[in-house]
């Protein structure tokens, strides 16, 4: 039997942990790989919650994972809260995106949902995955209209306001 100093048990201890780390940074198959664990309690100052990508021709916000993350207009009825909160339909095929976080930059906040989680919001909106989103990139929640109103890709500097509806190309 090998006997361990004290550093190389810490060592393996160390390792243990990152491995369970990274383990845990996939997304589940529970259908909530839009929740956000990532964003650090203590990120420093001006640090953005959310990377964008090129979604649809142009910025659009995406999680940790890759997946393109969406506004709801049905939220704009009530400024602050979510008209897809938990437990319902809506919420099993529109995850939120959640956070711990405590501090944010500027035009982010956090709602508090009916369950207690802290789901991270833009200039005020809520936001949100798409379940039939399956792999990084895709963005089929555009335009969709379900559980009373139209969702949309969640973009940097976006207006409050709801985007027109796309025109079909013929």
């Amino acid at each position: 039997m090998t006997k361990f100093s004290a550093p190389t048990s810490a060592l393996v201890f160390a390792a243990s942990v990152v491995a369970a780390l990274i383990a845990g940074c996939g997304s589940t198959s529970s259908g909530t790989s839009g929740i956000m664990g990532t964003i650090s309690p203590s990120a420093p100052p001006g640090a953005q919650p959310l990377a964008t990508a090129s979604i649809l021709g142009s910025a659009g916000f995406i999680n940790s994972a890759g997946f393109t993350v969406y506004v709801f207009d049905a939220d704009l009825a009530v400024p602050g809260h979510t008209a897809c909160d938990a437990g319902t339909v809506c919420a099993q095929n529109w995850p939120p995106v959640l956070t711990t976080a405590t501090t944010l930059p500027a035009n982010w906040s956090t709602i508090t949902r009916s369950d207690s989680a802290k789901q991270l919001a833009y200039q005020g909106r809520p936001l949100y995955t798409f379940i039939l989103d399956t792999k990084a990139g895709d963005a089929l929640g555009d335009g969709v209209n379900a559980f009373g109103g139209l969702w949309h890709v969640a973009r940097p500097q976006a207006s409050i306001m709801p985007s027109p509806m796309p025109h079909p190309s013929y």
